[in-house]
């Protein structure tokens, strides 16, 4: 007899191999009696948990990659929205810049200057007369109460 039956008798009992055994299809009794080999040499390193004890090992390590894994995909959100942030950012500051003449080719002739914009020729305050529109504006004295003017958004 080889070692490895030897294993299988001493920790299963040889009736309760050779059932277990009979009891898959020929296809599987190989991949049986392999896994009956690993489950008998796991059995003899830890006789209290057996398979159990290396399977819960590995769902705490699977639980504690998932754990990392959340917080990389946490980071890496962090780093994409701050990126994102400085791409606003500096998108507004350029926009606030005004804009530079692009170079002319040498020999080119220089194109004039654009003329200023036009200027109102009527003060805004002669175009709506104050009459014609009742105040929003409340003095820091009434602030306590509402004031009561109908204002004429939708009329």
């Amino acid at each position: 007899m080889n070692p490895t039956s030897l294993l299988l008798f001493k920790v299963f009992g040889a009736s309760n191999v050779s059932k277990m055994l009979m009891e898959v299809s020929e296809a599987q009794r190989a991949d049986t009696a392999n896994s009956l080999v690993y489950e008998a040499n796991v059995r003899l390193r830890d006789p209290v948990y057996g398979c159990m004890g290396a399977i819960s090992a590995l769902q705490h390590q699977v639980q504690a990659l998932q754990a990392q894994l959340i917080a990389v995909k946490a980071e890496i959100r962090r780093f994409k929205y701050r990126e994102a942030a400085n791409t606003v950012i500096a998108t507004s500051h350029v926009a606030e810049l005004p804009p530079t003449p692009a170079p002319s080719p040498p020999g080119a002739l220089a194109a004039a200057p654009l003329p200023p914009p036009p200027t109102l020729l009527t003060p805004p305050s002669a175009l709506v007369s104050s009459s014609s529109i009742p105040s929003v504006y409340t003095s820091p004295s009434s602030y306590s109460s509402i004031s009561s003017n109908r204002i004429p958004y939708f009329d």
